[in-house]
């Protein structure tokens, strides 16, 4: 069977490619295709997470003809502290939520304008920047590269659970990709509520989700070179 495999961050820099069609055996694995990759390219998956169609999955999940399968480094998006398709399709809407991968500046009075109505009173938001210095040397810059259709889709799945623990919320989301430099900020965050209390804490739930799931890297130029910033598996790992 034919699958659609695609790679980001190192992994695309160590095979030379960002997206192939492999050949693998009727009812393989996420495994066994990583065993392919890795005896392909003489490189190791060991410790990347995996996405199937978009969706995290574990290394023993059976694939099916024409599925995408995405091999993920741990990420590192979600704060201040590397390029995807700007607008490769419209962000998801559920008529409450805004969420969009952008390179674009980030500008707090556009989440304003989407979040203010009359029927909430209160408006949080969390703006995150690129720092300098960091862990004492002086940054450049960063390249933030990203998976963003899979990145809307965290970020929904964050608003949504969000709305679970703090009823009605509306909410904005956004993450830039590109070139940030010192002082830019790389992700914006504004939820609206009819409370302080839920707006606030809906805010701060949010920020820790996508810390840990959405599908961002970041490559860090400072005075000691250039290096991928570390990141976290909160999923299932090779």
């Amino acid at each position: 069977m034919q699958l659609n495999v695609v790679f980001f961050a190192r992994l695309k820099r160590e095979t030379g490619v960002e997206h192939l069609v492999l050949e693998a055996a009727e009812g393989s694995d996420v495994r066994a295709v990583a065993e392919l990759v890795e005896a392909q390219f003489g490189i190791s998956l060991r410790g990347c997470m995996v996405a199937v169609n978009e969706t995290y999955a574990s290394p023993e999940t059976v694939l099916t003809p024409g599925a995408e399968v995405a091999f993920l480094p741990p990420v590192a998006g979600g704060s201040g502290d590397s390029p995807a398709e700007p607008h490769d399709d419209q962000p998801p809407h559920d008529g409450q939520t805004h969420c969009e991968v952008t390179a674009e500046p980030l500008r707090l009075e556009q989440a304003d304008a989407y979040l203010v109505r009359p029927e909430y009173g209160a408006q949080a938001y969390f703006v995150g920047t690129v720092r300098s210095p960091n862990k004492g040397r002086t940054v450049e810059f960063i390249e933030y590269e990203g998976y963003a259709p899979m990145a809307r889709r965290v970020m929904q799945g964050a608003a949504d659970a969000a709305r679970e623990r703090h009823g009605e919320l509306r909410v904005y989301l956004q993450h830039r990709v590109g070139r940030l430099l010192p002082g830019e900020a790389s992700i914006l965050i504004g939820v609206a509520s009819p409370h302080r209390r839920a707006a606030l804490e809906a805010c701060d739930f949010i920020i820790e989700h996508l810390k840990v799931h959405v599908p961002v890297w970041k490559h860090e130029a400072d005075e000691d070179g250039q290096h991928w910033v570390d990141g976290q598996t909160a999923h299932d790992t090779l």
